[in-house]
């Protein structure tokens, strides 16, 4: 995990060729990666959704790489807007690469060759609620989420008062990942969860029934 700055979402570089999230400073963000990887290796960058501090530097990466960028079906078309993308809330305007693969609810998303030389992959889980668009990245194998900013750890979750959120979808989206085997929760900001992540998502799933209402 990579957290170049308060700002920046948290970056996950795995199996050294696949990114999740880039946030947006870079030249906050391209030293650290360069730390974990060979930035030319990099062969698909992954958003979990459209907004800056977590999509900022997909100009810059691709210029480095030429990486496949990957996001939600629908949720380019907001990454493409100053203000869908959020990007005016950080004083910047949107990133101007268009994502080449739109991923749908129950795709498979390679994450590149682990030591052994197994490819290993994520399922796309549908999270709408932070933005119309959100997904989650699941790794049943390793009983791990990529979370993005649907939940964070501890019992957090992301707003739902942009102006692509779906609030009324937060509670619904969080009940899903209950459904999983989750052990593990990489969030798009603050520290990870190493055990217990269900617990952590009982959590989140009550707090959202109290800030959006039941479904």
């Amino acid at each position: 995990m990579i957290s170049p700055s308060v700002y920046d979402s948290n970056i996950y570089v795995l199996n050294g060729t696949v990114l999740i999230d880039t946030g947006m400073t870079p030249e906050k963000v391209i030293p650290r990666i360069s730390e974990r990887t060979d930035i030319s290796k990099i062969e698909r960058i992954i958003l979990t959704h459209c907004h800056y501090d977590h999509a900022g530097c997909v100009d810059e990466l691709k210029k480095r790489c030429g990486a496949s960028v990957v996001i939600y079906d629908g949720e380019e078309k907001m990454m493409l807007e100053d203000e869908g993308s959020a990007a005016t809330v950080f004083g910047y305007t949107c990133p101007k690469t268009m994502p080449d693969v739109l991923c749908r609810e129950g795709d498979l998303i390679s994450a590149g060759k682990n030591e052994e030389g197994i490819e290993e992959f994520l399922e796309v889980i549908y999270t709408p609620g932070h933005t119309s668009g959100s997904m989650c990245l699941y790794s049943e194998k390793e009983k791990t989420v990529f979370s993005g900013d649907t939940v964070f750890s501890g019992g957090g979750l992301g707003r739902t008062d942009f102006k692509n959120s779906v609030p009324e979808k937060m509670t619904q989206s969080i009940g899903k990942l209950l459904t999983r085997d989750i052990e593990k929760i990489y969030p798009g900001h603050g520290q990870a969860t190493l055990k217990n992540g269900k617990d952590s998502l009982q959590k989140s799933y009550r707090m959202s029934e109290m800030m959006n209402g039941k479904e």
